[in-house]
């Protein structure tokens, strides 16, 4: 009977070691997740804030472009249906890196035939439609003419598609 007790102490006692061993365990796993938890928090804020600063440049980015874009409308609405050179702004609203751009004064004609067919889509005949075209052949991107006009991207892509599909008949 004495070896049963003897054994059954020897096993309480390494029970007892067993739970004061999980026990500080658990101790130090808190104080990392604690670690952890306060290192994404910091981490966490220097995102919130790289972001802040991102969204100022960008927002900014789109101002001036919007004021480009702004520019180059009013000189196309003033000149009507001819291309000429788009003067320089005179306060700084380009930024010094990027250069004005500079179109062909004359469109390129086509060469002339005796009876010269012209197909017209359907589409062009709307005057939307046909700024879409003109500042397609501007050099204004899609989503810039889409951003102009008020319509979708897809939109603009299928007029300019259409347009080019009418053009090569």
């Amino acid at each position: 009977m004495y070896p049963f007790i003897f054994i059954s102490i020897a096993l309480h006692l390494v029970s007892f070691l067993c739970i004061v061993l999980l026990y500080l365990k658990q101790s130090k796993s808190s104080e990392v997740r604690e670690e952890v938890a306060s290192s994404m928090e910091e981490y966490i804020e220097q995102l919130e804030q790289e972001n802040d600063r991102l969204m100022t440049k960008v927002k900014t980015f789109v101002e001036k472009r919007d004021n480009q874009l702004d520019i180059r409308l009013r000189v196309l609405e003033q000149n009507g249906n001819s291309v000429k050179p788009q003067p320089e702004p005179q306060n700084s609203e380009l930024p010094k890196q990027e250069k004005p751009v500079h179109y062909r004064q004359q469109p390129i004609q086509p060469p002339e035939s005796k009876n010269p067919i012209v197909i017209q889509h359907p589409s062009s005949k709307n005057e939307r439609n046909q700024k879409a075209i003109q500042l397609y052949q501007q050099g204004f991107a899609a989503n810039d003419i889409a951003r102009l006009l008020n319509c979708g991207t897809g939109e603009v892509e299928l007029i300019v598609n259409m347009h080019g599909r009418s053009g090569q008949r």
